[in-house]
């Protein structure tokens, strides 16, 4: 099995649960800097459609990703308020936009099934765990937002920045 980033100990790691309609995901909280209620986002044009646009956090203009469109959740409704999980990327904060933000759970290396197990190791999933019933699928946020797309966003924040 390959290893899940954020490790605790050697068996297990602890993972924040957030939901995109009916389904859950978790991301590692080893590379979550905070969660923030849902804040005015400001769009982007000629960006990529899963970018909502950018927010201000701290003085600084951070992009913001549709996890439901990014993971192709097909006819989802946004709710009124969805949480940002800000995540580190390539020493730049980006925001991924979810449903909600759930739980803090502590994963077993051996509880989960990995995606090389599942067929599906070029996607954005790193594997699934089940918990009280329900599948969590365990997302891989190095995936989730590629090299070239990390540039082009900063290169797109900085112009707007500049406008401002």
């Amino acid at each position: 099995m390959t290893e899940l980033t954020g490790k605790l100990s050697p068996s297990q790691t602890t993972m924040l649960t957030v939901r995109v309609g009916v389904n859950l995901f978790a991301l590692p909280l080893a590379v979550i800097e905070e969660v923030l209620p849902a804040l005015p986002i400001e769009s982007l044009p000629g960006c990529p459609s899963f970018v909502r646009g950018v927010v201000c956090v701290g003085g600084h203009l951070m992009p913001v990703l549709d996890a439901a469109e990014r993971l192709g959740i097909r006819e989802h409704q946004r709710p009124d308020e969805p949480h940002i999980v800000c995540l580190r990327q390539q020493a730049r904060l980006v925001g991924l936009e979810f449903d909600e933000a759930l739980d803090l759970i502590e994963i077993g290396l051996d509880d989960w099934l990995t995606a090389g197990d599942l067929g599906a190791e070029a996607g954005f999933l790193r594997g699934v765990v089940e918990r009280d019933g329900s599948i969590i699928r365990l997302l891989d946020p190095e995936k989730l937002l590629g090299r070239d797309e990390v540039i082009a966003l900063q290169q797109a924040t900085k112009t707007r920045e500049s406008t401002q």
